[in-house]
């Protein structure tokens, strides 16, 4: 038996067969031809990869098309064309230029410093490197799975996932990877169990068939595992379908505290995401990220924005929505918008901030969350990285005036949006008395907030240590925010990724927050933990 260690990225427990996935190639050398050449087997090879993408939108789930029909759109898109056309020109070859093309955009979302948009790299090198296999000759092969089988690679793609029988996928395996990954949000929204970050002779061919059991809450993988650990991780997996079980009757109960009861919503990112939470009994939407409108390189049209609003808000079947406006800056790929180089992105133009530079692209959204509202049902919006109350005051202004143009159009017939802010950093919590003169709800975003008050880059792991969601400074920031949302009849909850934790949840609940907002796969095991709390209580 050997054992390896990784980082856990989706909970759960898996005995299977390896199914190895090895796209590295030793030793292998191209030959570059004349300039004009590689381009038209460049042109050649976006032809061949869209009919790819085609078959798979045809035969994949539901789930996927979306993923899908975003990467027929990047190889459509013609800054990136226009990239890896000069590359070619400047005598790199199609299948090096694609690559070349293929870092940099990559390397542009990870330099976000959003864990989300910094996760898409995955869907990015996954459709580049199709169009690169094509030119390099390498087998794109569905990958047939027969049995009860833990899939192993340098990371999982998307496509990877359209065409896996997910019916005996029972766990991810990967060396590369992160947790915030494509395929590790699917693992955690299908149960499945996955490990990233491992020694990457686990891709050895020789594992090809091996027995692993795989622990996706310690990190812990057992390649060729004693007949012992193996009953052990089978008695393990029937106990917890029975818990499971036990657990999901939990979801339609309610958290009485003393007095009010405290809600459980979700954090989401689009429809799909919301329609999941809402079966798995999410009482509202807490987040919605509108700037994932952005992951397309050009900006979203106006119609675009309307109908994903529409969608989100008649997938949460009746529940409250809240979608947070633009959450953009110097740090985040905009697309045609640009945007000045700045030496620390966290602590400059972001967010509201942006208001006063790109005024229309604000009035675009605004346009269309009226419209949305007034269309599909009341939502509610906030503003993203409060400082000063200016800020607010001067957005508030120009949404009434899209409101006024509207509603005087004959294009909207009432206002059907509920204002709110974001306390994440430490002065947004500090005035929060003043903001709650101009607003209706304040969201904790306790991500940033403790960031900010802590000093600490989250991204940063020299600075882990440091970055402590529950530093009594950080818990009198809440506090401060509670008392004052109290006084002025504001409504307050936390969204940040603190509240995801049974333990983080109950200090908030102490603090007087009587609504949490996580990812959906945690909604449960903490709705769990308050139940008990309170039902002591009583």
């Amino acid at each position: 038996m050997i054992k390896y260690l990784g980082n856990a990225a989706s909970g759960g427990l898996a005995v299977g067969k390896i199914k190895v996935i090895n796209r590295r190639i030793a030793g292998f050398k191209r030959v570059v031809l004349a300039t004009h050449r590689e381009k038209a087997l460049y042109e050649a090879a976006l032809i061949l990869a869209k009919d790819e993408i085609r078959r798979l939108m045809r035969s994949s789930e539901r789930e996927h098309q979306d993923i899908l029909m975003f990467q027929l759109v990047m190889l459509d898109d013609n800054g990136l064309n226009v990239m890896i056309q000069n590359f070619i020109s400047e005598g790199n070859g199609a299948a090096r230029s694609v690559e070349m093309a293929m870092e940099e955009y990559c390397d542009r979302l990870k330099k976000t410093g959003d864990e989300y948009l910094s996760g898409r790299t995955s869907d990015i090198r996954d459709v580049l490197g199709r169009v690169v296999d094509i030119l390099d000759g390498r087998s794109r092969e569905r990958f047939v799975l027969t049995e009860p089988s833990v899939i192993v690679a340098d990371e999982i793609l998307p496509s990877d996932l359209a065409s896996i029988d997910r019916q005996y996928a029972v766990g991810f395996i990967t060396v590369g990877g992160s947790y915030q990954s494509h395929a590790n949000i699917i693992a955690r929204t299908m149960g499945i169990p996955s490990v990233c970050g491992l020694n990457s002779e686990i891709l050895n061919p020789l594992n090809n068939g091996r027995t692993v059991c795989v622990d996706g809450y310690a990190g812990e993988v057992y390649v060729n595992p004693a007949e012992g650990t193996i009953a052990l991780f089978n008695h393990r997996i029937r106990q917890e379908r029975r818990a499971k079980v036990s657990l999901m009757s939990l979801k339609e109960k309610d958290i009485h505290t003393d007095g009010e009861d405290m809600e459980i919503w979700a954090n989401c990112n689009d429809p799909k995401d919301i329609a999941l939470a809402v079966e798995n009994g999410a009482r509202g939407i807490g987040l919605v990220r509108s700037e994932i409108l952005f992951m397309k390189s050009s900006l979203p049209t106006l119609e675009s924005q309307f109908e994903f609003y529409c969608e989100c808000i008649r997938a949460a079947n009746g529940r409250p929505v809240t979608i947070r406006t633009f959450d953009i800056g110097a740090d985040k790929p905009v697309g045609d918008i640009s945007l000045d180089k700045e030496p620390n992105p966290a602590l400059g133009l972001r967010g509201i901030r942006l208001q006063y530079r790109h005024r229309e692209l604000f009035e675009q959204q605004l346009h269309a969350l009226y419209r949305a509202a007034d269309t599909a049902g009341a939502i509610n919006v906030m503003l993203p990285m409060v400082s000063v109350e200016k800020d607010v005051t001067d957005f508030m202004a120009m949404a009434d005036e899209v409101k006024e143009k509207l509603l005087a159009s004959g294009e909207i017939r009432e206002d059907r949006i509920t204002w709110g802010v974001m306390i994440e950093t430490p002065a947004a919590a500090l005035i929060s008395d003043r903001l709650a003169q101009h607003v209706e709800f304040f969201s904790i975003g306790t991500n940033d907030l403790t960031q900010y008050t802590m000093a600490a880059d989250r991204m940063n792991v020299e600075t882990v240590p440091y970055y402590d969601t529950m530093h009594p400074a950080v818990l009198k920031l809440i506090e401060i925010t509670v008392e004052n949302a109290k006084k002025a009849g504001v409504k307050v909850s936390v969204c940040g990724e603190s509240a995801a934790d049974a333990v983080n949840a109950l200090a908030y609940a102490d603090l007087g927050i009587r609504c949490l907002s996580m990812a959906q796969n945690a909604m449960i095991p903490v709705k769990q933990k308050l139940l008990e709390k309170y039902s002591e209580n009583n």
